[in-house]
């Protein structure tokens, strides 16, 4: 049930961030024990320097000047220990935090807004802005989710699916590659080739039923482009108006006609053209 999932999730979270922690604590206990054995080391040539200093039997005045001299350099060695330390606990806090950025706050399966496109005929369909299509995949979604988002860039090219065949694609493009068309098109066309092996980890093609995020990590701002066996309204052939005529004489039928006048019937422009008909006729 969504309770004991709950009580799995927060066991691991707790016991995967204690683990982390008692790491990264057992570390710094290390750095902090290596530390100290190099101020006991300064603290110990500080003190038989002392001794040898006090064993030469050296006029007062000498000896006090020398007596300084080893101080002074003493304490210098020991407040740069100190201000080395403290300057590594410093980046030691820094890298726990950005352990814990990357690890925990970017976790994989959250909601994630992905780019998406369609790839056909060596081209793009983008947004009314020119730009790729953002929708929010949740952890739980499958890629057929995003095949509404088909419709959105059909539409505003005046077109729509007819028919969608079993061979989709869902090709992923890393976010942090070139996503300007002419780059996005070149990695399409090289990905099934030998002589793109660079740029394998930057691709990666899904099948409609994968759920790339609890799969995957699929990562914010991917490019998600969709191609493959995918037919549109337009590239499917018009039919004539007298192959989709009713005759049912109580419906009403509203038909524009045409003429073209490079289609000639003895001798005259050829009329009465339907506009399915005159769509693909001479202009």
């Amino acid at each position: 049930g969504d309770n004991s999932v709950r009580t799995i999730l927060e066991e691991l979270f707790r016991d995967t961030l204690v683990t982390s922690l008692a790491n990264h604590l057992t570390s710094e206990n290390d750095m902090r024990s290596r530390y100290k054995r190099k101020k006991a080391d300064i603290e110990q040539t500080f003190n038989r320097a002392i001794v040898e200093l006090q064993e030469r039997k050296l006029p007062k005045e000498q000896y006090k000047r020398e007596l300084e001299e080893k101080t002074d350099q003493f304490r210098q060695e020991i407040n740069g220990l100190d201000e080395e330390i403290r300057n590594v606990q410093i980046l030691f806090i820094e890298a726990y935090k950005n352990h814990l950025i990357e690890h925990v706050s970017n976790f994989g399966a959250v909601s994630t807004q992905v780019r998406v496109t369609l790839w056909k005929d060596d081209h793009l369909y983008m947004n009314r802005d020119g730009q790729y299509l953002l929708k929010l995949m949740r952890p739980e979604d499958q890629m057929t989710v995003l095949l509404s988002a088909l419709d959105e860039l059909l539409t505003l090219k005046s077109d729509k699916i007819s028919k969608l065949g079993d061979v989709v694609f869902f090709t992923c493009i890393n976010p942090f590659n070139d996503l300007s068309e002419q780059a996005v098109i070149r990695q399409l066309r090289r990905m099934d080739t030998d002589d793109d092996h660079d740029n394998n980890n930057d691709l990666l093609t899904v099948s409609r039923n994968c759920r790339p995020i609890l799969e995957h990590k699929l990562l914010r701002g991917t490019l998600v482009v969709i191609h493959g066996d995918i037919l549109l309204e337009s590239e499917v052939p018009k039919q004539c108006f007298i192959q989709t005529y009713n005759e049912n004489p109580n419906q009403e039928h509203l038909v524009d006609y045409f003429e073209c006048k490079q289609c000639v019937r003895n001798g005259q422009p050829l009329r009465w053209i339907c506009q399915s008909c005159a769509s693909v006729c001479h202009k």
